[in-house]
């Protein structure tokens, strides 16, 4: 079947500029997959339902340029930092983890490509949990949420600033997953829901920080918010960018790494397994995109061909900053990964 349909300008410009890009065999299949994404979207109560230009939008998310955008004040950035600034948290009342009943099965969601904004949004909860009078482990979700997401944003376009200076390419800036579109309320909205989270109208938990047990989340209204003992070993844990400057040339620090690969392995196992499923595939020389989607896909056979890509592309994202992959051009447009030291070290434990 063919439709035919009126598309801005600068969405054609886009689709074009992400297919050069990589990631994507042809411009056909960028816009099936943001088409299938949708579909997928509209279909999920767990997930954000966007406009039919905001799933292309999604697609680019982590590769976004925002123009004309005012730069942050000074004393944004530091005000920033100290909010951020690593502590010693050990004093804090944590929360038990989330009910798992209350969790999508399987590996994260690949929307959620990134680990820097959970650590980002663990390291402010830890820090406004300390600030408290009293030793309540919860605080309001809404007042944290839309704080996390302004502080979010100044670190972002602060971080962009630095991926333009250092002419960091498609999967390598460090502000991805970061609120720093255009529009600056529908780009904190979509952070907010994908790495701060809350619970829907069934009590069913969205966002990175819960699925990977870092935080619980009230199913009353209004919803609070805790962190999980994980969540605060995360939070402690020296961070690059937020403990020596946002100048860093890594999201992650070794220990960061060494922490999540341990604690997957141990109480996550689905999405450890994808990750291994990914190492094995680049050592057995399915490098491609599409080869990597294949098997992924043999994880759940009831996964679309839409689902299977987007959690393959969160997945490789997600180990690109861990450091265990890297990517080059292949031809023209092509992309392929390779592991790195880290990667294959990942196939060892």
């Amino acid at each position: 079947m063919k439709i035919v349909i009126d598309v801005p300008e600068e969405i054609v410009r886009e689709v074009k500029e992400a297919v050069k890009r990589g990631g994507y065999e042809d411009s056909k299949e960028f816009i099936r997959t943001a088409i299938e994404t949708q579909i997928e979207l509209e279909t999920s109560e767990q997930q954000t339902l966007l406009t039919f230009d905001d799933a292309f939008e999604e697609l680019e998310q982590s590769d976004s340029l925002p123009h004309n955008q005012s730069k942050p004040e000074p004393s944004d950035v530091h005000q920033v930092q100290a909010e951020l600034e690593n502590r010693s948290f050990e004093p804090l009342q944590v929360v038990n983890e989330p009910d798992r009943s209350r969790l999508d099965d399987g590996p994260l969601w690949g929307q959620y490509n990134r680990v820097f904004p959970i650590k980002l949004v663990t390291r402010r909860l830890a820090n406004v949990l300390l600030g408290k009078s009293g030793d309540e482990e919860w605080i309001e979700l809404e007042r944290f949420s839309d704080q996390t997401a302004t502080v979010a944003r100044n670190v972002g376009k602060k971080l962009l600033e630095e991926d333009e200076a250092k002419s960091r390419g498609r999967g390598e800036k460090l502000s991805a997953a970061l609120p720093i579109g255009d529009n600056a309320q529908k780009s904190m909205d979509r952070f907010k829901s994908h790495f701060v989270g809350y619970s829907d109208r069934n009590g069913n938990l969205t966002g990175a920080p819960a699925h990977l047990l870092f935080v619980d989340i009230t199913s009353e209204s209004p919803s609070k918010i805790g962190l999980t003992d994980a969540g605060r070993q995360l939070a402690s844990i020296h961070n690059p960018l937020l403990d020596d400057g946002l100048s860093a040339d890594e999201a992650l620090s070794r220990d960061e790494v060494e922490f999540l690969v341990s604690f997957f392995r141990e109480e996550l196992p689905a999405e450890y397994e994808a990750m291994l499923t990914i190492a094995r595939a680049i050592e057995n020389d399915q490098t491609r995109p599409t080869q990597l989607t294949e098997r992924i896909a043999t994880l759940n056979q009831s996964w679309t061909d839409a689902q299977a890509k987007t959690i393959r592309s969160g997945l490789v994202s997600r180990m690109y900053e861990m450091g265990m992959v890297k990517r080059h051009r292949v031809g023209q447009r092509g992309t392929a990964y390779e592991l790195t030291l880290r990667g294959e070290s990942l196939l060892k434990l």
